[in-house]
């Protein structure tokens, strides 16, 4: 299915390149980093980026290797973690047993139905891609026999596919959408999340899966079961409705996000327990119109994903729907901030999908990756952020994210060695609260592929310097 859409884009990227080129004659503000090649800290993980969908998107036929883009677009972002859950699980998603027909009539909370033919087409979709999944289970509408035989299936056809069973989504949140009686708190959660794990028989179990992202239920969860689990997660957003791009890009906004994970990743760490934040985006109940789905979004991204990582984590999973970009996608939610969306309605059903920016940031921080991170300094009076990985295949790659918006910044990277050829990749956007974004002047195409060309750069005396434009973020490749 073509369109106008991916032609209008393609031609776009080259005046998005051609626009976001550095001029170094302008250049007035620098920076000044240095890259510790010598002592590697901890690690980033392959899978330190990965997605969230709603359970709902396996219940209504989504996620269909067979069908539209959805593989390639994945394959573009090379191989990670994928989590599937979210409000739908406990809300009105029901697992119907193989061999079953649907409940008739079905009881007046349920929306979608997931079977066994659903697990099937998402082994098909994470081994054609090398993607690994969390999936959840309902423990909000609680039925054992059901619960039991959704685990059994899940653990024989996801096989090692499946990183964990997740029990719940959101149980602190289950008492204000009577799910629960008034007054439940953590000790009643425990003994429902303690049911769940006896009905999945392995340790491969994650939670809380908190709304509350310092929740002391995932530190209390983490000391009680950690016997009898495998990952501690929690979800993150960096605001709410009132989120402007201004505050998105602030300096301050990733250092109060991990600021609000350090307790409980302290308490995952004590107990031996990776942690990852499983839902995470730039604004709750779906974002915020003018900001979660323009080009700022995907600077934000970068800098969330490679911080989070570098502070300890596991990873994070940035969370979307794959209805029409920008339209209400499920009981009139919009998810605005989704990484991935049809661009009409046809192209919905189709599974034929197109790309928003912050798919481009997730795209840029895995380049980094896998590797473990190198301590740098910096100085600058820039809103710039960096980091520096020593690749398992021997590359070091540095990320620079300029989130000022004004003026492009010189800078200057320390990183020692002989002289010596570099590689850059820049991501550039025409404006912050515009929705185009490139990387190299390329962008994603119908096929769901991205193929940009980098720069060629230089290292000489064991220092690169480069031009970084404004509102871009760049990889360099040593």
């Amino acid at each position: 299915m073509e369109s106008t859409v991916y032609r209008k884009a393609a031609a776009l990227a080259v005046a998005l390149f051609t626009i976001a080129t550095p001029v170094p004659a302008r250049v007035a503000a620098t920076a000044t980093i240095t890259v510790d090649t010598a002592h590697p800290a901890g690690r980033l993980a392959a899978d330190a980026v990965g997605l969230s969908f709603e359970i709902r998107e396996l219940g209504i036929g989504n996620l269909d290797p067979a069908k539209g883009n959805m593989t390639q677009l994945l394959r573009t972002l090379g191989a990670s973690n994928l989590r599937i859950g979210g409000n739908t699980l406990d809300r009105d998603t029901l697992w119907v047993p193989a061999g079953q027909p649907p409940p008739d009539p079905k009881p007046d909370w349920v929306q979608d139905i997931v079977t066994p033919n659903d697990l099937k087409r998402l082994r098909g979709l994470l081994d054609a891609t090398g993607w690994k999944a969390e999936v959840g289970l309902n423990v909000g509408r609680w039925d054992p026999a059901l619960a039991t035989d959704q685990a059994r299936a899940m653990d024989r056809i996801l096989g090692n596919r499946l990183v964990a069973v997740e029990c719940g989504n959101e149980p602190d949140q289950w008492e204000g959408k009577a799910l629960r009686p008034a007054g439940y708190a953590y000790p009643q959660y425990h003994a429902d999340w303690a049911a769940c794990a006896h009905a999945v028989g392995h340790h491969r179990i994650a939670g809380p899966d908190t709304a509350g992202t310092s929740s002391a239920w995932a530190s209390s969860l983490a000391a009680d079961e950690r016997e009898r689990m495998s990952m501690l997660t929690v979800h993150q957003y960096a605001s709410g409705p009132d989120l402007t791009i201004d505050r998105m890009l602030s300096a301050g906004q990733i250092t109060s996000q991990l600021n609000a994970v350090a307790g409980n990743l302290a308490a995952a760490t004590a107990n031996g327990l990776p942690m990852r934040v499983d839902e995470a985006n730039s604004a709750y109940s779906g974002g915020v119109d003018g900001v979660s789905n323009r080009y700022a979004s995907a600077l934000w991204v970068i800098d969330y994903g490679l911080s989070m990582a570098q502070a300890g984590l596991a990873g994070v999973n940035i969370h979307g729907g794959l209805g029409v970009c920008n339209d209400p996608i499920w009981n009139g939610k919009f998810q605005r901030y989704t990484p991935i969306c049809a661009p009409n309605k046809a192209y919905e059903l189709a599974q034929q999908y197109r790309v928003m920016p912050i798919y481009y940031g997730i795209w840029m921080a895995r380049q980094l990756g896998p590797g473990r991170f190198l301590p740098i300094t910096i100085d600058t009076d820039q809103n710039l952020s960096a980091y520096a990985v020593k690749g398992d295949d021997g590359c070091t790659r540095i990320a620079l994210v300029h989130k000022d918006g004004t003026a492009p910044v010189g800078v200057t990277l320390t990183v020692g060695g002989r002289d010596r050829s570099a590689s850059v990749l820049a991501m550039t956007g025409t404006a912050l609260d515009q929705e185009a974004a490139a990387v190299q002047g390329a962008t994603v195409d119908a096929a769901g592929r991205l193929h940009p060309v980098p720069s060629a750069a230089q290292v000489k005396g064991g220092k690169l310097t480069l031009s970084v434009d404004a509102a871009s973020a760049v990889v360099v490749t040593l």
